[in-house]
């Protein structure tokens, strides 16, 4: 059953109000700040040998059913559970509400419409729901973090957004903190399986650790694999002048294509050796990002799995170029891997001791 993280009965509502919001769990609306409700939170202490879930950001728009679908299915592949999650958006230097019959309602609303979540989708993934109050990236953030959340899930955004991303999904993605995984609002919301899984590598162990997590998808579906390395096209980053330029960008562009094929062979392999049917598409000379984008919507790919970082490995910002344009263009789900994944693949007793389920070299 869909369950609701309970509040303490015998917490006691404290006044002193925080200027940064505040967060509530379901056993009623009080007005509490964020403190007191983060002790709330506490009640339940996250331990290393509890199961690693998701947190579904799911609101009260049509966009909810594909997050909470997309949550389920990557949950059942990965046995994870799942944490649906509705912020009530509460921003100012009060957190009181002015009028409490209105606060009463909505907080039962909400509650209600995270119940009627697990009726819509049974697939045998263990859920829960909570209700959080104040800023929605900063809560979903922290209770990600309080509660070991190892993904989260969220849409990202509507059909008219500019930049194919909505603010509060963006400074989710901007901060860098945890796996996500992206819903579009084109991505299918009721059952089916996935058919055709892909994976962006870049000649990167970054890019090719994530690799057990989407064979684990794919095995769990009965899903294609499709490797794809998009060869990036010489030019000024490789630091040539000079007329003979031309001849250097194109050498370079050959060692590229021929190091990618000898890569992609290899990791061909690897996954036909464990069972699983598998294709490998080397692209370029091209802008990676939109190579990548296209090929993607030509072979009506179902889930993109891909690491946040690849061969530029800067550690300074959130995640990679190609990442990011994926994650704002694509019209189908990503699953953007950060080290801090952690998943149970085993049929036995569940124990990772807090460890990622791959290594980033």
């Amino acid at each position: 059953m869909l369950s609701i993280v309970q509040r303490p009965p015998s917490l006691e509502i404290e006044m002193n109000i925080s200027p940064q919001g505040l967060r509530a769990i379901d056993d009623g609306p009080p007005p509490v700040s964020r403190h007191t409700a983060r002790s709330a939170i506490e009640h339940r202490p996250h331990t290393p040998n509890r199961r690693p879930h998701i947190l579904a950001c799911v609101d009260d728009s049509p966009r909810a059913d594909a997050v909470a679908y997309h949550a389920l299915t990557v949950a059942s592949s990965l046995g994870l559970e799942v944490t649906f999650a509705r912020v009530i958006e509460q921003s100012g230097q009060s957190a009181v509400p002015a009028d409490p019959i209105e606060w009463q309602l909505r907080w039962e609303t909400q509650r209600s419409q995270l119940h009627d979540l697990e009726h819509r989708f049974d697939n045998g993934v263990k859920t829960a729901g909570v209700v959080l109050v104040g800023d929605p990236c900063d809560e979903l953030i922290d209770w990600s973090e309080v509660n070991g959340a190892t993904l989260l899930a969220l849409s990202t955004g509507t059909r008219s957004e500019t930049n194919g991303m909505g603010p509060t999904t963006m400074r989710v993605l901007q901060s860098g903190t945890t796996s996500l995984l992206l819903v579009p609002p084109q991505a299918q919301s009721s059952a089916h399986r996935y058919r055709r899984i892909m994976v962006p590598i870049d000649g990167s162990s970054r890019a090719e650790s994530v690799l057990p997590i989407a064979r684990r998808i794919a095995r769990s579906h009965g899903a294609e694999l499709l490797l794809v390395h998009t060869v990036p096209k010489a030019g000024a980053s490789q630091g040539f002048q000079g007329k003979n330029v031309g001849t250097l960008h194109a050498e370079i562009e050959r060692q590229n294509k021929q190091n990618a094929k000898s890569q992609l062979e290899q990791l061909t392999a690897r996954v036909e050796d464990d069972g699983i049917t598998v294709q490998s598409v080397l692209l370029g000379p091209a802008d990676p990002r939109h190579a990548t984008c296209q090929l993607s919507k030509d072979r009506e790919v179902d889930l993109v799995v891909m690491s946040s970082h690849g061969a530029t490995a800067l550690s300074d910002i959130p995640c990679g170029s190609v990442a990011e344009y994926l994650a704002t263009h694509c019209s189908m789900p990503v699953l953007m891997v950060r080290p801090n994944l952690v998943t149970d693949f085993g049929a036995g007793r569940f124990d990772t001791n807090g460890q990622s389920v791959f290594r980033f070299g």
